[in-house]
């Protein structure tokens, strides 16, 4: 009976009635197990793909990248050794190791990361390595970058180099594919958990609507997640991609503007016309063009071959000939493109190519056409010609407009300093003609006055004429002489001096003697005062008073009656100090700057002389090494300072020029 009730309880467990426990149990257990699968499941799957999501992104696919970085190093090693050979320029041979030693740091990159990838993708690196260590050694054995080989050496070593490179590129892509073979593998298993956790969520959300509903939303949000996850992903791509875009035009930025500002210092290191013309071809031939010409007006109008460059210097010497001769049948695009003065751009099919190179075809060449205009003026055209690889675009223009506006400029700068030259020669000549040829005439007019004096039957009235015929020839002699001097000084010579000692106060006594009755009759108190400490000067006495002399004439005319001239002397360092102050109306402060240039005068001088006399004294000055300056207050008067080195002092000898400037 007992047992008879065990079966009964046995059979009521899985009897489906009210009474019956499992219909309440079981749907309990299977949303309690649903939701303990739906909250471990995930978990696990989303740890197992995130952990080789992370080997992917932190591992696989830098190293991937570092291994294609290789073989685009390796490609690019090849290309280094040809442009050397080919234009034997250093920086591509310094290219070359730069790659090597970014190949190395990758090597030790990918050495560090493909043990934890795989142990078998070390022997793919060994192997890599291996390959380009013979590549390498064979571009050193070869002598490849060491020095430009004869065309027929360098294929000959190239051939024989060519298969150990050949098997690094092999091995640098074996490798790579390697890692993008373990890289997909992963992403395989990622789908893989994935489907078998979206499997699993569907047998459990059959098993229990709670739990498919969570397993739902659970796995909505995963998705979302990924989403998101790809957005950023592809964000953060773009983001490099402008970020390096960004960078590439920085760089070419700062290339530009460093070449620019050398261009720059280059043109303007000299201001000889012909050196700077050949500097602005030399600058566009070999870094911007294969060729350059550059053609500039002459005084006709007419275009005249100034400059021509070349990158091989055969071709160069070719044109050589050309240089300085005048170009007939100039095109009439060229003539348009003068007058527009803005750069253009050409291709070689045109007119313009055979005008400048003398061919007929370029090929895929272009030629930019540059006008260099500078004050308004249009003075020259410089013509480049673009290699046959790499022709001239739009984008180029910039650049050879920035380029030309600073040789432009450079050159007028140097077309004037000619001109200013040349003029500055032509001067000089005609003053030595003219002083030449008046000293003749003035030489006779001063000795027939000086006759006509020593007779003794001359009227008053007649000697009076014949005195002031005297003082106008010795005073246009003195004028001739300034002139000279004056000249002398501009073209950057020294006054002649013949030094000697000379006592200081005898100085200041005779200019007091020269000046005592010239001031008597403007009503003009002069004064000298010496320190008894002064010492004798080393000087030229003719010339130290010419310099008193036009000092002291210049305060004669600038003070009024009733004023006072004072000249002193005082001892000053290593020689003398010599003043002349006077109480005019002073000098503004604004023309202080101006009163030693020649040829200068202020308003107030009502042209009261040449304006030489004060260039004059500070040329003589400045040739026995002394200084030369002007002290004024408007309406307190003028104080004129100069000083001599002492006799017992070491002479020193400089050269004056009328552009230097000595001040305390």
């Amino acid at each position: 009976m007992a047992a008879s009730k065990n079966r009964e309880y046995r059979r009521s467990i899985w009897r489906v009635g009210p009474e019956s426990t499992w219909t309440t149990v079981l749907p309990v257990v299977f949303i309690i197990l649903s939701l303990l699968a739906m909250s471990v499941l995930p978990l696990v799957v989303r740890n197992q793909t995130a952990r080789m999501r992370d080997e992917i992104t932190r591992i696989a696919e830098p190293a991937r990248q570092s291994a294609n970085q290789i073989q685009m190093d390796l490609s690019s090693e090849l290309d280094k050794i040809i442009a050397y050979q080919f234009t034997g320029q250093e920086h591509y041979r310094v290219a070359f190791y730069k790659l090597v030693e970014a190949q190395e740091t990758n090597r030790r990159l990918l050495a560090t990361m493909l043990p934890r990838l795989n142990e078998d993708l070390g022997g793919d690196l060994t192997a890599l390595f291996v390959q380009t260590s013979r590549w390498h050694e064979a571009v050193r054995q070869g002598e490849l970058l060491d020095h430009q080989l004869p065309a027929e050496v360098f294929l000959a070593r190239m051939f024989e180099a060519h298969a150990s490179y050949e098997k690094s590129l092999i091995a640098a892509s074996e490798l790579e594919v390697e890692l993008q073979s373990g890289i997909e593998s992963r992403l395989r298993k990622i789908r893989e958990a994935e489907r078998l956790n979206v499997s699993l969520t569907i047998v459990l959300t059959l098993l229990a609507l709670t739990s498919a509903m969570l397993v739902a939303g659970l796995g909505r949000q995963m998705r979302l997640l990924a989403r998101e996850a790809m957005q950023r992903r592809q964000e953060a791509e773009r983001e490099a991609r402008e970020a390096e875009s960004a960078r590439e035009a920085a760089e070419r930025q700062e290339r530009r503007t460093a070449f620019l500002a050398a261009a720059g210092q280059e043109l303007a290191a000299s201001l000889e016309y012909e050196h700077t013309i050949a500097t602005l071809a030399r600058l566009i031939v070999p870094n911007l063009a294969e060729m350059c010409v550059i053609d500039m007006t002459d005084s006709e109008g007419a275009l005249r071959r100034a400059a021509v460059a070349h990158r091989n210097p055969e071709d160069e010497a070719m044109l050589a000939p050309e240089i300085g001769g005048v170009r007939r049948d100039v095109p009439e695009a060229l003539i348009r493109i003068i007058r527009a003065r803005e750069p253009a751009l050409v291709g070689a099919s045109s007119s313009l190519y055979e005008y400048v190179t003398g061919q007929r075809n370029g090929g895929t060449r272009t030629l930019v056409f540059l006008p260099l205009v500078s004050r308004g003026q249009t003075f020259g055209v410089v013509a480049a010609v673009s290699s046959e690889t790499k022709p001239f675009t739009s984008e180029d223009l910039p650049l050879f407009l920035d380029l030309s506006r600073r040789a432009a400029l450079a050159i007028d700068n140097a077309r004037l300093y000619l001109e200013s030259q040349q003029a500055v020669r032509v001067r000089e000549e005609v003053l030595a003609i003219v002083s030449h040829d008046l000293r003749n005439p003035l030489s006779a007019i001063t000795l027939g006055a000086s006759l006509l004096l020593t007779s003794e039957t001359l009227s008053p009235e007649d000697r009076e004429q014949v005195e002031t015929m005297q003082v106008s020839a010795e005073r246009m002699n003195r004028l001739i002489a300034d002139l000279l001097d004056v000249t002398r000084l501009e073209g950057g010579k020294r006054l002649p001096i013949e030094p000697a000692p000379v006592d200081a106060s005898q100085l200041l006594r005779e200019a007091e003697e020269l000046f005592r009755a010239q001031a008597a009759v403007a009503d003009i108190t002069l004064e000298k005062h010496i320190d008894d400490r002064v010492r004798a000067v080393y000087a030229d006495h003719h010339r130290v008073m010419q310099v008193l002399s036009n000092l002291i004439g210049n305060s004669l005319k600038f003070t009024p009656p009733g004023g006072t001239i004072t000249v002193s002397a005082q001892p000053h360092k290593d020689g003398v100090l010599f003043t002349v102050a006077d109480t005019g109306s002073g000098i503004p402060r604004e023309h202080l700057r101006d009163i030693f240039t020649p040829y200068w005068q202020a308003k107030r001088a009502e042209r009261l002389g040449a304006g030489l006399g004060l260039p004059i004294a500070r040329g003589i000055v400045e040739a026995h090494g002394g200084q030369i300056w002007a002290e004024s207050e408007p309406g307190k008067g003028t104080r004129f300072h100069f000083t001599l080195p002492a006799s017992d002092a070491a002479p020193r000898e400089t050269t004056s020029t009328a552009g230097s400037s000595a001040r305390y």
